[in-house]
């Protein structure tokens, strides 16, 4: 999904998850990297989320891909990042795996409600 839905959709999961709650998402990270054409690579190398066919979400077509900065930084925001791991999503190698706690506090989080 593109950003402008993205952005709800984690939203709502921290909503529904308890405090303390984890999340654990996995992601197309930089071993998708031949995949991009070179204005999508050098999007990628910059830190900034990237989506293929936003037309198509909700579909296989529609394919997002998340750097390492990006998911420490404006994904994971209203989380406290525990882990990420390059490649680390077990039954889907390539894909990154990345591990989010819901903070036990609003405050803690700096998420507004």
């Amino acid at each position: 999904m593109g950003e402008d839905l993205q952005q709800p959709w984690v939203d709502e999961l921290r909503r529904v998850l308890k405090p303390s709650g984890l999340l654990a998402l996995s992601s197309h990270g930089r071993r998708y990297g031949e995949r991009l054409n070179g204005d999508e690579r050098r999007t990628f190398e910059r830190g900034e989320f990237l989506v293929r066919h936003v037309q198509g979400a909700g579909t296989n077509l529609c394919t997002a891909f998340h750097p390492e900065a990006y998911l420490r930084g404006a994904f994971s925001r209203g989380f406290e990042l525990l882990e990420f791991m390059p490649e680390g999503a077990r039954g889907n190698p390539h894909q990154d795996l990345t591990l989010l706690r819901r903070p036990t506090t609003e405050a803690e989080s700096g998420a507004s409600a």
